[in-house]
């Protein structure tokens, strides 16, 4: 095979960080190739420089063997170069053929839109990938799921030469999985070159030929995906061996009930009910849409409940708010870190420190000794990689962001604490740090509530597991736990045969 693309000796620093240190990697015409690493380790930074987002500072690009110049991302496409990013950049009030050709040449002629065309050309697009969206449906009108694969039909709609997937998969269902899979199945066919960057390993094992691996902004190697242990790629990641990615479970000792859903519905769930016993980490898993995160948004008083009744600590509840509910002694760590977790434009110190500001003023007064002490350990414990503590949170990766939502809600010390997609864009080393974080805290008597979307981190993590379809609970798993067969085909039964088994 001949290189596409080579990078020779790229380089690039932030003030005192450097990001780049001399990277190199010859990419065939055709092929997949993965792109692995800790949160920090450069892949973004790497990949925005060969968008034409980021200008390196020293270096070489070639593009079909001729030194190429990106000074902008402009530049980048006219080479055939596009990139499909984790969360989906759509114009909500347009339509899904608007959105695909927003920006695009073939849009209009002569300042005039040829509407027939790019309807019917979408519509083309979209069922040749097997994508079952409508061209005339409205973005806003559809789910976050369906709104990414929208994102990738805009960048398939260019025939580029190279297509870049970054962390394309964290918002899909298992179906919406599939069909990314087929796309870029399709794309080899038609010797499309990929770079797939992400965290799920399973994925990079599945779609690569080749998987370059970086730490701490360095190529540290480039790997045949034949016969490659996943312990050996985890060692290359992170320059040693993890003993395990999910520490030895807690036994609840105690049956106190601290949480208890009687037949709660609200407009977004119906008829949920189950209990979290003091010290318990409890799953919640399902499909996109199945009622995860609303049942979460019901208990921390965000959506309001209907019918049905909360119980805490065995006295009925009712939170009008958040608020309420951080009075009571619950804390939420949202799924979506930057619009519901994270004030962007400030430090990290801030966002960290925000959820129990108690803890480090005294008559309204902040200690700021204090207050960089516990950020300090915070940072430490967390290895969230950064300047410093007065770093912007935008300024982050989007693994460290995450660190910081998680730094956060333990520094809020709830009694119960809300995890949703905890592990969402973090890499192997921080899973197996945080997820002994989650079991010690539960050991110190902390209840968890743990809402995932990936089967293998609740089995691995929790004493029990509420399975969501629907917006119903489909079942409750508890003796056989690690049998993920039964909780896949309570993941996509029908409803009704799920409440049939509960009832028996």
């Amino acid at each position: 095979m001949s290189p596409i693309i080579e990078l020779r000796d790229i380089d690039k620093k932030f003030g005192a960080v450097h990001a780049l240190k001399k990277v190199s990697l010859s990419i065939n015409k055709g092929e997949t190739i993965a792109l692995v690493g800790e949160n920090g380790a450069g892949k973004s930074t790497l990949m925005k420089i060969l968008t034409g987002a980021y200008t390196k500072d020293s270096g070489t690009i070639l593009i079909d063997g001729k030194e190429a110049f990106f000074n902008d991302t402009i530049s980048a496409k006219k080479f055939g170069i596009a990139q499909v990013y984790q969360q989906a950049e759509l114009w909500p009030e347009l339509s899904v053929a608007e959105n695909i050709f927003l920006g695009e040449q073939d849009m209009s002629r002569h300042g005039l839109v040829n509407w027939k065309y790019i309807f019917q050309k979408a519509a083309k697009l979209l069922e040749k990938y097997n994508i079952p969206i409508k061209e005339t449906a409205k973005v806003k009108d559809l789910s976050v799921a369906s709104q990414q694969l929208v994102a990738i039909a805009k960048v398939l709609i260019r025939n580029p030469k190279v297509v870049i997937f970054d962390e394309p998969t964290a918002v899909l269902s298992d179906k919406e999985v599939n069909i990314l899979f087929n796309i870029i199945r399709m794309l080899k066919k038609e010797k499309t070159t990929i770079i797939y960057i992400s965290h799920r390993l399973e994925e990079v094992f599945e779609l690569s030929d080749r998987i370059a691996v970086m730490r701490d902004g360095a190529m540290v190697t480039v790997l045949e995906n034949q016969n490659l242990a996943k312990s050996d790629l985890i060692a290359h990641m992170l320059g040693r061996h993890i003993n395990a990615l999910y520490p030895e479970k807690n036994t609840v000792e105690s049956d106190e009930v601290v949480l208890e859903l009687r037949n709660v519905s609200t407009d977004k769930v119906k008829d949920i009910s189950f209990t979290v016993k003091k010290g318990e980490i409890l799953g919640i898993v399902g499909l996109v849409n199945s009622g995860r995160t609303e049942t979460a948004r019901a208990i921390y008083g965000i959506d309001r409940i209907k019918q049905g009744e909360m119980l805490l600590f065995g006295k009925p509840v009712n939170f009008k708010s958040p608020t309420d509910a951080v009075k009571h002694g619950l804390f939420l760590a949202p799924e979506d870190r930057k619009k519901e977790a994270l004030v962007q434009i400030r430090p990290i110190r801030e966002n960290i420190t925000l959820s129990n500001l108690k803890l480090i003023s005294r008559f309204g007064l902040c200690n700021m000794q204090k207050e960089k002490a516990l950020v300090g350990k915070m940072m430490q414990d967390l290895r969230i990689k950064a300047d410093s503590m007065e770093s912007n949170v935008n300024t982050l990766s989007g693994g460290n962001q995450q660190k910081v939502v998680i730094a956060k809600a333990i520094t809020a010390q709830p009694k119960i604490l809300i995890f949703d997609e905890p592990t969402q864009g973090i890499d192997v080393g921080a899973k197996s740090e945080i997820n002994s974080l989650v079991q010690r805290l539960g050991r110190e008597g902390m209840s968890i509530i743990l809402i995932s979307s990936e089967i293998e981190e609740v089995q691995g993590m929790c004493n029990r597991i509420v399975v969501m379809r629907n917006g119903t609970v489909a079942g409750i798993v508890e003796s056989n736990i690690d049998d993920s067969k039964h909780i896949l085909d309570l993941m996509y039964r029908s409803a009704n045969d799920a409440k049939l088994q509960q009832a028996n």
